[in-house]
């Protein structure tokens, strides 16, 4: 049995990784990913001990030591699909568990997954079936999200909707997206704008479901009204005749979304994107005066 098959098999590690009976802690484990003379199975089997840290209610060993290694590790080539897949295996099913009070686990989980769908971007690795399973469950997941937390001063961040966003944008950015699936993704994208009128968004979380959605746009075969009629309905909520809290909300959102998204496609280098969507997004914002 290999290692990372032996170590996979073992109950939840703890955080942070021991090894060789000590405890690793961030700066050690740094310089340690520094060093290109260690076995690759070191960073197989340390790599699952990091991915217990994602839950911690502790931002220092869930931001910092977990993701940030997790993240550095993945971009530097140093786990293997095999590891990758274990992991995604396990990240998958944090988001399509019931979601937990504390609220840390399923937001990093999907960030640590866009790593994941970022390393097959560079360099693919996983098979059609899988990338739409990935997909998928990234789509359901962020649109059925309900905990709008974003960052606390003393227990750092949780950030789901933006998490679940930059998961959808990696992979939008893939070319291997097909028009359905940046529907599918656009569809999820669009659910979360407005926050279900719930809480203002004050943490960018307008601007990444923005860049997201312009990634999707790019993938897929819409025509100008078909962006129009998708905007139309992402916004319908945030139409009225009387202005209350939960309006304002919804208004605010809307605005945090359309304005990034307005500018990010006047950069885009696609004209033929530009000139479908440009005019949608600015008839979205007229109508919110």
């Amino acid at each position: 049995m290999s290692l990372v098959m032996a170590f996979a098999g073992q109950a939840a590690a703890d955080c942070p990784p021991v090894w060789n009976g000590q405890v690793q802690q961030a700066a050690q484990l740094r310089a340690w990913g520094q060093d290109a003379a260690l076995p690759p199975a070191q960073f197989q089997r340390v790599a699952f001990a990091l991915a217990d840290c994602l839950s911690s209610p502790d931002p220092a060993l869930r931001d910092e030591l977990g993701f940030e290694l997790l993240s550095a590790w993945m971009r530097a080539g140093r786990l293997t699909p095999q590891t990758l897949r274990l992991l995604s295996d396990r990240w998958l099913a944090v988001l399509k568990a019931p979601p937990d009070e504390a609220g840390f686990h399923a937001p990093f989980a999907a960030l640590a997954l866009s790593e994941v769908a970022r390393v097959d971007r560079v360099q693919p690795y996983l098979q059609p079936p899988e990338r739409d399973a990935l997909l998928g469950a990234a789509a359901a997941w962020l649109r059925q999200w309900r905990d709008y937390r974003a960052h606390d001063d003393r227990e750092g961040w949780r950030h789901g909707v933006a998490h679940g966003a930059d998961l959808l944008m990696q992979l939008a950015l893939n070319p291997a997206m097909d028009p359905e699936g940046a529907a599918l993704a656009l569809a999820s994208l669009g659910a979360q704008v407005l926050a279900q009128g719930q809480v203002a968004y004050q943490h960018g979380e307008g601007e990444r479901l923005a860049r997201a959605a312009r990634c999707a746009l790019g993938r897929s075969a819409w025509s100008g009204a078909q962006v129009q009629a998708w905007l139309q309905a992402v916004l319908l909520p945030a139409r009225g005749s009387t202005w209350d809290e939960r309006r304002l909300r919804q208004v605010h959102n809307a605005r945090q979304f359309l304005w990034p998204l307005y500018v990010g496609l006047q950069e885009q280098p696609d004209a033929g994107l530009r000139e479908r969507a440009l005019p949608a997004v600015r008839q979205a914002l007229a109508s919110l005066d």
